[in-house]
């Protein structure tokens, strides 16, 4: 019992402070720790039917995908892996297509360099022929189809 301003009080209050630092050191934690998860997450309208464009068996391989999508504006966007390359002309998507995939399988050993193109369902080939120049122009010695069965 302690005397506060002539009433005879009991402290016996609940410390709250250490669960307060517990809570901001996880906060903290877990935005430092979605920051450093970049995946290439662009909305691409696979055909009917399909969840995933990678089957389980070569999800263990590491392969650069090139991605050809509609972004909201309703514009052409090329990606490779989780980079959007900038639409300047025809002939430039393609030589930065190909800077970008030289760039992701430069440590990968020339049997291994593996190109996956993605392309959504409502492109046409016209505007995806730049996505194949690309991926010829590069170092990729093998390219793979994002298909239906």
């Amino acid at each position: 019992m302690f005397r506060i301003f002539g009433h005879q009080t009991d402290i016996s209050r609940f410390n709250m402070t250490p669960i307060i630092d517990i809570v901001f050191l996880l906060i903290i934690f877990f935005m430092l720790v979605c920051q450093f998860i970049v995946a290439e997450n662009f909305e691409v309208a696979v055909p009917d039917d399909i969840s995933s464009a990678q089957s389980a068996a070569s999800a263990d391989e590491q392969i650069t995908t090139v991605t050809v999508m509609f972004t909201e504006d309703d514009v052409v966007a090329y990606a490779v892996g989780s980079e959007i390359i900038a639409e300047d002309s025809g002939e430039d998507i393609s030589y930065a297509i190909a800077d970008e995939i030289n760039t992701q399988l430069q440590h990968l050993p020339r049997e291994r360099r593996a190109v996956c193109l993605r392309i959504d369902k409502d492109i046409c080939f016209q505007l995806s022929q730049y996505a194949l120049a690309g991926i010829s122009q590069s170092t990729a010695t093998d390219m793979k189809l994002a298909v239906t069965k």
